[in-house]
C-alpha cells in the first residue's frame, strides 16, 4: 500500500503527464481550428473525390469528405463544409471564410507562391472519350477537335499553351468550352457535344464503375500530379496539416478511405 505522500505524488505525477499530453495534442492542431471549428471550401462535382449523390442533397460524399472528417476528428472539432465553385475555392480561402481548401486541387508552384500545401494522393490528368475513340499518339491529333474543360482548373492554361504551340506551327487550335463543374465536362462527351474532356485518371475509373463501358482514356498527359490541401500562410499550419495527415497513413485510416471509393492506395503520398 501506498503511504499518504506516496499517493500524493503519484496524482501529481499524473496531473503532470496529462497535462503534457494534452499541451503536445494541443500544439499538433493548426491555430485555425482553435475554435473547436474545422471549416473546407470544396467544389461538391468531382467523384470520387466529392460529390453530391443526387439533386437536392445538402451534404456532398467522397474521398476527400471522408478524409476531411478523419482529420477534424482527430482534431476533436466539428467539421463544416463549404461547397461553391471551384474558381472560387483559393479566393475564398485568401478571405478567411474558410480554414482549408480540399477538393481535389493540384497542388502547383504558382498556387504555392501564396498557400502553404500539403499533397496527400497522387494522380495523372487524362483525356476521357467515349468508349471505343481510338486512342491519341500525339496531341497534335487534337487539332481543330472540341474539348470541354472545367472553369478555373490546370486544364485551362495547359490547352491555351497547347493552342499557343498548334499556331506558331499552323495548325487548327483545339476548341476549348468551359463548363463550371467537372461533371458539366464529362456531359457533354457523352451526349457527343465535345470529343474529350480533360479529368483525373481518379475520376474516369468513378465514372467506369458507374456506367461501365461508356468512357475511355484516349490520351494519358505527361505531367503527374497531386492533390492537396491548402492553407494559408499562418503560423506553422501546414506542418501541423501534415503531421496530423502522416498520422492517418500511418494507421492505416487513409488505406480504407483510398479503398472505400476504389482509388489506389499506393497513391497515397503525403508532402509538404
Amino acid at each position: 500500500m501506498f503511504g499518504s505522500r506516496q499517493v500524493s505524488l503519484v496524482i501529481a505525477l499524473a496531473g503532470s503527464i496529462a497535462g503534457a499530453a494534452g499541451t503536445a495534442s494541443a500544439a499538433d492542431k493548426p491555430a485555425f481550428v482553435s475554435g473547436g471549428k474545422f471549416a473546407v471550401c470544396t467544389d461538391a462535382s468531382f467523384p470520387p473525390m466529392e460529390y453530391f449523390e443526387k439533386s437536392g442533397d445538402k451534404s456532398p460524399v467522397g474521398f476527400d469528405v471522408d478524409f476531411m472528417n478523419e482529420i477534424a476528428a482527430g482534431w476533436g472539432v466539428s467539421l463544416e463544409i463549404l461547397p461553391m465553385d471551384f474558381s472560387g475555392l483559393l479566393p475564398s480561402l485568401e478571405a478567411k471564410r474558410c480554414d482549408a481548401v480540399i477538393s481535389g486541387m493540384f497542388v502547383t508552384d504558382e498556387r504555392k507562391q501564396k498557400f502553404d500545401a500539403v499533397t496527400y494522393l497522387d494522380t495523372v490528368s487524362v483525356l476521357a472519350a467515349k468508349a471505343g475513340t481510338g486512342h491519341v499518339g500525339s496531341l497534335e491529333e487534337l487539332a481543330g477537335k472540341t474539348i470541354a474543360v472545367q472553369t478555373g482548373t490546370t486544364f485551362v492554361k495547359q490547352l491555351e499553351k497547347v493552342n499557343e504551340e498548334f499556331a506558331a506551327k499552323g495548325l487548327e487550335p483545339i476548341k476549348v468550352q468551359l463548363y463550371p463543374k467537372a461533371s458539366d465536362a464529362i456531359q457533354q462527351v457523352l451526349i457527343g457535344r465535345a470529343y474529350a474532356a480533360t479529368t483525373q485518371d481518379t475520376e474516369l475509373a468513378y465514372r467506369d464503375l458507374q456506367v461501365p463501358g461508356s468512357l475511355a482514356s484516349i490520351y494519358e498527359f505527361e505531367d503527374p500530379q497531386a492533390f492537396g490541401v491548402f492553407v494559408r500562410r499562418e503560423d506553422d499550419n501546414a506542418s501541423a496539416v501534415m503531421a496530423t495527415i502522416i498520422g492517418l497513413k500511418d494507421s492505416g485510416a487513409l488505406a480504407k478511405i483510398a479503398e472505400r471509393w476504389r482509388l489506389d492506395p499506393k497513391k497515397l503520398a503525403i508532402r509538404q
